[in-house]
Parts: structure tokens; sequence; C-alpha cells
């Protein structure tokens, strides 16, 4: 076993390696980071989410990031469905923390990856450059690696993959598993010039359903945009038979929003390609490895939500090793944690994705039609858990169930005026979400008793991310008796006795609340009991004792005050 006074290894500079070694010297902790590139190197993803410069903040580099002065992103915009009618997702939350944010950046990845290595490296991290790790024992905790002439292998006490797709570990390991929905390529380039937007529509991202799939316009600094293109792999033929310039041009043409954006720009770049598709490893923690960001999954782009699973994974690995350090016999522990809390963020991507493109399912077209929901007999979603349980319950109703809750995005999010001018206003979202979150509110009031809806009320023992130590602690989470955590709240003996006694008669909406109250504990209890009858761990009944169907709306990791490191 490889000394634990030994730095951590990390292979890979990008997001993940940089981000995991910032997290692990803020522990005090001894890192050295194995970099194949030469930084600044070009890297596609340029989004970021409130959620990742939260935990940016928290390491200490805002200033630095605002510094670079990089395009600011309150918003994003989609001209979606089949009327290609626009919504606006706002990025405004309240701000119960100071480390919650209403806003991220569009960055040009060469600059922003390049200061997250830097600023490990000032913080002491030891950054090799040009040095490729070729091979990778996660058994023995050994990194290969040949840096021009010269070669080596280094022993760590744990590793930390954040190869990105490369997937070194996953793929020495036989882990990764490609998904099946989503199977799609990306054509993109640069164009400097073009129209801009004002009012509360300036520095938003447009993503634009095309019938061949839909396009991203992401406005940069310097007066430049990022556009691309999101189709399926079968692109691939007609690239061949042609060029991909030419391809990538004609896909473009077939949008008449993008045209009139791009109708005063020049393309500035050449036309890049890469294949699209989304994947994810059997296995998360294996061994002495964790594996982080890409390395671990990689999910369709639409949201921008790469840097932060790369970012999010690399704080919850960092804070697992800094822990096993001390505490070597919860090993197994730990990495099931690891692994559940990291597949849960994913599967919410992957769900939340899954309904935004089922929402576009009545396009007529070859892509939108493959990428139709089939009810209980796709297999393409086996094994998700939003799927299967709809599965199990022998409804049917899979598709409709995710489609009935991408229409709720939809009241949320469309602009009422059913256009897309500086004159939105983004006013009009805020209360009107406001006031879907007031009419659920008397919803639940109403209801005549509620109950917990499996047969036992379980504690189960697990562990947290501190927000601001960055240090594991171990929590207690109520689980149901198939196994599903209710995470974000910490719980207790006195909670789960509520719980257990509202089985008997139940409680009303109040009445709960209230003794939950008393319970003590995390959380508004009326914001704990809605969350717990969103998520099913509660069923409402109504005044003939018959179960209420209570639709628990899509969620979006990495925005708002429930960004929380769990």
């Amino acid at each position: 076993m490889p000394d634990s006074s030994q730095p951590i290894a990390i292979i890979g500079g990008g997001p993940a390696g940089s981000i995991a070694a910032l997290c692990l010297r803020h522990l005090n902790r001894e890192v050295e980071v194995f970099e194949k590139s030469k930084f600044p190197r070009y890297s596609i993803g340029e989004g970021l989410l409130p959620g990742t410069f939260s935990i940016l903040s928290r390491l200490g580099l805002q200033e630095e990031i605002e510094k670079i002065g990089f395009s600011r992103k309150a918003a994003a915009t989609f001209l979606w469905g089949a009327n290609k009618e626009p919504w606006t997702f706002s990025l405004a939350t309240p701000k119960p923390q100071p480390w919650i944010f209403d806003h991220a950046y569009q960055v040009e990845r060469a600059d922003f990856d390049k200061l997250l290595l830097d600023t490990a490296r000032e913080r002491g991290a030891i950054v090799h450059e040009e040095c490729e790790v070729t091979a990778v024992s996660a058994e023995t905790g050994q990194v290969s690696w040949r840096n021009g002439s010269d070669s080596g292998t280094t022993e760590s006490p744990w590793i930390i993959d954040g190869s990105g797709r490369r997937g070194i570990v996953a793929k020495a390991s036989g882990l990764r598993q490609f998904d099946p929905y989503f199977k799609n390529m990306a054509l993109w380039s640069y164009f400097k010039g073009g129209k801009r937007f004002g009012g509360d529509l300036e520095g938003n991202p447009f993503s634009v359903a095309t019938n061949d799939g839909w396009i991203w316009i992401i406005p940069l600094r310097d007066d430049i945009y990022s556009v691309g293109i999101v189709t399926d792999e079968s692109i691939t033929k007609r690239i061949k038979e042609s060029n991909l310039e030419i391809v990538f041009e004609e896909l473009l043409a077939e949008c008449e929003f993008t045209q009139d954006v791009l109708a005063d720009s020049e393309r500035c770049d050449k036309v890049r390609a890469t294949r699209d598709w989304a994947y994810e490893a059997s296995q998360y923690a294996v061994d002495r490895a964790f594996l982080c960001g890409d390395s671990a999954c990689f999910i369709d782009p639409l949201f921008s939500q790469g840097v932060h699973l790369a970012a999010y994974s690399a704080v919850l690995a960092s804070s697992a090793i800094d822990y096993l350090l001390d505490n070597p016999a919860e090993t197994s522990k730990v990495q099931e944690w690891y692994d559940q809390s990291y597949r849960h963020a994913y599967n919410g991507y992957h769900e939340f994705l899954s309904a935004i493109y089922a929402y576009n399912r009545d396009r007529p077209s070859e892509f939108w039609k493959t990428r139709s929901i089939l009810d209980n007999r796709d297999d393409r979603f086996n094994g998700k858990p939003w799927f299967d349980s709809s599965a199990d319950s022998g409804s049917g109703q899979a598709a409709e169930d995710l489609a009935s809750r991408g229409r709720t995005l939809r009241k949320l999010w469309h602009h009422a005026s059913g256009l897309l001018t500086d004159d939105f206003d983004e006013t009009e979202l805020s209360l009107r979400r406001l006031k879907w979150a007031g009419d659920r509110m008397k919803e639940f009031q109403r209801l005549k008793s509620v109950r917990w809806s499996s047969e036992t009320v379980d504690l189960a023992p697990t562990f947290k991310v501190n927000p601001l130590s960055f240090k594991l602690e171990k929590t207690v989470l109520l689980r149901d008796e198939a196994g599903n955590l209710f995470r974000g709240f910490s719980a207790s003996e006195e909670l789960r006795q509520v719980l257990e006694s509202s089985r008997s008669g139940g409680f009303t909406f109040r009445e709960l609340a209230r003794e939950l109250k008393q319970a003590g504990g995390e959380g508004i209890p009326m914001q704990v009991v809605s969350e717990m009858l969103e998520q099913g761990f509660l069923t409402g009944y109504n005044s003939e004792d018959q179960p209420i169907v209570v639709e628990n709306p899509l969620r979006f990791r990495g925005v708002g005050a429930k960004d929380s490191l769990d």
C-alpha cells in the first residue's frame, strides 16, 4: 500500500483536476497533477452555472474570475417545441447564504482552465504539464507517465481521475457504459459580430430546436459567438460525402433565427466536430481511485452542466480522500456515499434533459422521432431511477409523466407575448413562479391527510461536505423501504418518530409541519413537507381518503440555494 504521506495523484488539469487540487490544498493535503497538454489549450464548453461559481468563490477565486471580464449570464433562452416558442430559464434566486449567486459566466475555457491550474500551482500543488499518464493501477495507486523523453511511475495513496472523456481509469477497468438515448454529434465554430440582445436577454445563451437537432448560440466577450449544432450521429455519413464546413453551414442555414443573429457576422475559426454520446461508469469510485467530471459520466450539453458536474464531483472526491487519509477503515462506506451522491446528481440531469427532449416529440423529423420515449417499453432508460419508478408502479406512463413535467416548465418559463425582443422583462417569470408556488402550497394545505408513503421509516447514516471547510462530516438522512434517501436535510430520531406516527392516521399539512418544527432539524418545516410530497416520501389524501397524485417538478442542480454538496 502506498505511503499515505505521499501526494494525491490527480490525472488531468482541467476543471475536475484543478478544482480537486484546489480543494485538497484548501484541506492542507499534498497533491501532484499530471496534465498531458501545455496550458492554455483549447477546450469546448463555455457555460458555467451559479453553483460552479459558488464552489469557486468559496475556494477564493471569485475576484480573479470577475477580473478576467468573462461574459455575464443571468438566464438561458430557448426557442423550443414544435412552434419554437421562446422560453427563458432565469438563474435568479434568493440569497440565504453569501455563496449563493443569481448569475454565472460564459467563459473561454483556455483562459478559465489556465486560471484554475495556475492557482492550484500557486497554492502548493505540484503540477506537471505536457506529462501524459500512460497507465494507471486503481488497485495499487500507481500512475505511469511520460514527459518527452522522460518517463516514470508514481505511487499515491489515492488517485483522482480528471482525465475527461479519455477516462483512463474507467477504460482500464472496463467501467464505461454508453447511453443508448443520447447518441449525438456536435459541430461548432465561432463567429465575430452578429446581432446582440439587450435588456433582460443581454448575455443569454440561446438554444434553438431545429428539425435536425438543436443549435446553441452563446455570446462570449469581444463580440464573439460560439455557435454549434447537436445532431444525430448519422451526420458522419453526410460529412464524408461532402465536407465538415459545408455540412455545418447547411445545418445553420435551416434555422431562421440563427441566420438572423449571424447575418452581420463572420466566421472566425475552423469548424470542429466531436461525437457527443452520453455515458457513465458502472462505478464512480473503484479501489484507490475516484472518477470525477467527464471521466465518470457525460451527458448532452444543453444546459451547460458539464463544468458543474466536474466541480461538484471534484469537491466530493477531495473531501472523501481527506477523510479517508485519517479514517481508512471507512473506505467502503465513503466510496458508496461518493458513488450515490455523484450518480444522483448525474441522474437528475439525465431526467431533466430527457424531459426537455421529450417536449419536442411532436416535431416532424427523424431526429426527434427517435428521441421520443416509449413508456415502459423503452429499454433505453432501464436502470434510470425516474423511469424505473414509473415502470414499477405499473402505470405505463413514464413518457407522459415526463412530458407533463416538461409542460409545467413551459408554463413557468414561456414568454407571455410569445415574442423574443429586448422588451422582455424577466419579472414576468418571477411573478409566475411565485404564483405557481403559492397555488401549490394552497393545494397541499387543502389535503385532509398526509402520511409517510412506505411501510418503514428508517434513518440512514451517511456523509455530507461542510460548505465552508470542505471537510467530510457524518450525518443521517431519512430512508424509505425501497432504500431511497431524502436528501438535502439531516434527520433525527425525533423526526423519524413523527413520520412513523403519520402512518397510523396522518396529519394535515399544517399539523405535520408543526410536528416537524417541534422535532427540530434542518430546513423550513413547510418546505420540507412540500419536498417530501413532491418526491413521493409522503402521500396526500382527500376527504374520501383517496391518494392524491402530486407531480414532482423537474429540478435543475447548480442553481439556487439547494445547490448543496450532499
